[in-house]
């Protein structure tokens, strides 16, 4: 495509032998640009419309697993040569970077002020902010912190039309007019090119400290973890693991993970609480994790819902009260290699290795009536990263109801040639 090559020069093409950094769904894109600039993203844009040419917003490729099988992908479009810091005020805890800033880059520079941003999703080590934002990736530390939609403050994206528009600010207290930036958050590139976010920032905890528990059923680890979510304690993170991965214990029973961060003080008060709370619920084994063990511990927890490109795993995630964790994980028919809960969020991660025989039309089958089970308690599932091979038989996003209509409108007021990663987002919007 030579009219590319003029836009970003040769040095914005990505050559054939870095493609399968961005492979999906087991195919290699032919053609991946690398804009400079908000001007060369909009110029791009406006070729692909002119051209009628799809185009797939990235940002490391760590998360183009998600979504539906693509109807075509003409251009994908990655955003990583928009990698800087446009603005950082320490004493306002706020930072403006371009979206294709990594986020362990962020966090490097955000440490040298004893500041850091509460999203750790998994990938985390080369995942770019655009990226998360666009897929409104968190991780356990969204109990204390929240999400991305908590996070941003503000953001400039270019839309299908080559239109940059700007939605929030760069202040806290910003509630002017729509909030356009949720709109964004979580749209997976079809609305927009995310170029530039702003978001609110936390001090780093002087000290942090974990807590683990093994208990003999799910039930007990998850009305002990709800206890300690909803008592005076602040956890920054109360997950559900399905088995001792760290071989702490002698049996591979129901574990409870409770995380802190803090003055010391603080944290030695919600360490010896805690222990003491979980003595009288039931426990059949306490441990308190050195500072030695502690990164491994958090580094598994952040990267749980990771899968690596050549994996044929499973990844599924449900969303529900929290108070249905425990009965729906009980009710999982289905052989999952491994299970993670975000008890205090309501958030259940189900890994599910395959492998040449699997009967994906069968997987299928049986993910459906776990959704089923799911909307039954006005929950969703999500299949977050599947083989080809199972997409062809299942929808990855499942059934939105009536709100389907109103979703198609914005997409058509937004994307009106439905340029912008097409057929990958609910009901293949």
């Amino acid at each position: 495509m030579n009219e590319l090559t003029q836009i970003v020069g040769q040095s914005g093409l990505l050559s054939d032998a870095e493609t399968s950094d961005y492979s999906y769904d087991g195919k290699i894109p032919k053609t991946i640009v690398l804009p400079a600039s908000v001007g060369e993203i909009q110029e791009i844009l406006q070729y692909a419309s002119e051209k009628e040419l799809s185009v797939m917003p990235a940002g490391a490729g760590t998360k183009l697993g998600i979504g539906n099988l693509a109807n075509t992908t003409d251009i994908v479009l990655a955003t990583t040569q928009l990698n800087k810091v446009v603005e950082y005020e320490p004493a306002d805890l706020t930072v403006t970077i371009e979206a294709g800033m990594k986020l362990a880059d962020l966090q490097n520079e955000l440490a040298q002020h004893r500041q850091f941003l509460p999203l750790i999703p998994p990938y985390s080590d080369n995942c770019t902010i655009g990226g998360i934002v666009a897929t409104n990736a968190s991780g356990p530390l969204r109990l204390r912190y929240g999400t991305s939609r908590n996070l941003v403050l503000g953001m400039h994206v270019v839309q299908a039309s080559g239109t940059v528009v700007k939605s929030g600010g760069k202040v806290v207290k910003n509630v002017a007019g729509y909030d356009l930036n949720k709109l964004y958050i979580g749209s997976s590139g079809t609305l927009g090119i995310i170029t530039e976010v702003t978001l609110k920032l936390a001090p780093l905890p002087a000290k942090e400290a974990i807590i683990v528990a093994q208990f003999q059923n799910i039930q007990d680890v998850v009305k002990t973890g709800l206890n300690i979510v909803s008592s005076q304690l602040l956890p920054t993170y109360v997950n559900l693991l399905d088995g001792d991965q760290f071989e702490l214990f002698e049996e591979k029973k129901p574990t409870l993970i409770i995380g802190y961060g803090g003055d010391p003080e603080t944290v030695s008060w919600q360490i010896k609480t805690t222990h003491s709370l979980l003595e009288q619920n039931n426990t059949i084994g306490v441990h308190i994790i050195d500072e030695e063990m502690n990164q491994s511990i958090k580094n598994a927890l952040w990267e749980f819902p990771a899968v690596g490109k050549k994996s044929t795993d499973v990844l599924v995630r449900v969303n529900l009260k929290r108070t249905d964790l425990a009965n729906f994980a009980e009710q999982t028919q289905i052989d999952i290699g491994e299970m993670m809960a975000l008890i205090g969020n309501g958030v259940l991660y189900l890994k599910i290795h395959t492998d040449s025989d699997t009967d994906y039309q069968q997987l299928a089958n049986a993910l459906s009536q776990l959704r089923q089970l799911a909307e039954g308690v006005s929950g969703n599932l999500i299949i977050e990263n599947a083989p080809p091979d199972l997409k062809d038989h299942i929808d990855v996003w499942g059934s939105i109801g009536n709100t389907l209509k109103l979703m198609k409108q914005v997409k058509g007021k937004f994307d009106k040639k439905h340029l912008l990663n097409p057929g990958r987002f609910i009901s293949g919007i």
